[in-house]
């Protein structure tokens, strides 16, 4: 088992997944980034609301927890990832780009902003938790909708821009 990270471990890799997706969406560059087929029919525009939701998830879910309030209750509770994806995919998809990449601006802010309020050991004390009725640590709720969810995406955005670059080098 690795050795459980700090806030401040926590923070530096929110900020360096996050560091990493903006110079890979940088590469892409913004021209593309309506253009579906990235991961399925997704757009990179719907990857970043995709992940936008998340990290509003994770901020409200922090949040209520650090002040002791009831959980947020999802709209999608009790769905299977797949059908998740697709009502968040369907709730975001016609917005603006402009307004896509500012609420994700604002969402990672929010994220790192409850995430300092925590303490060390609340990132892994079932105790933290109980009281919101939840039986999972905080930790695996900032991993997951965070640091390691850029992650699996930024794989799957470098695979497509390959191809991408690849195509159009043979166009060349």
């Amino acid at each position: 088992m690795n050795k459980p990270m700090t806030v401040t471990e926590v923070l530096t890799a929110m900020r360096a997944a996050r560091s990493t997706w903006d110079a890979l969406l940088a590469e892409v560059g913004e021209a593309r980034w309506e253009q579906p087929g990235v991961e399925g029919h997704w757009s990179i525009k719907d990857i970043i609301a995709h992940l936008t939701y998340f990290e509003n998830w994770t901020a409200d879910v922090t949040g209520a927890i650090q002040r002791g309030e009831p959980l947020p209750t999802s709209p999608y509770k009790d769905m299977e990832v797949d059908q998740e994806n697709a009502l968040i995919y369907q709730r975001y998809h016609t917005r603006p780009l402009a307004e896509i990449v500012h609420e994700s601006q604002a969402a990672f802010l929010r994220s790192l902003d409850v995430v300092q309020r925590l303490r060390d050991e609340d990132l892994y004390s079932p105790e933290f938790t109980r009281p919101a009725g939840v039986d999972w640590v905080i930790f695996n709720l900032i991993e997951g909708d965070t640091f390691e969810h850029y992650r699996d995406h930024i794989a799957s955005v470098q695979a497509w821009l390959t191809q991408i670059k690849a195509v159009e080098a043979q166009s060349a």
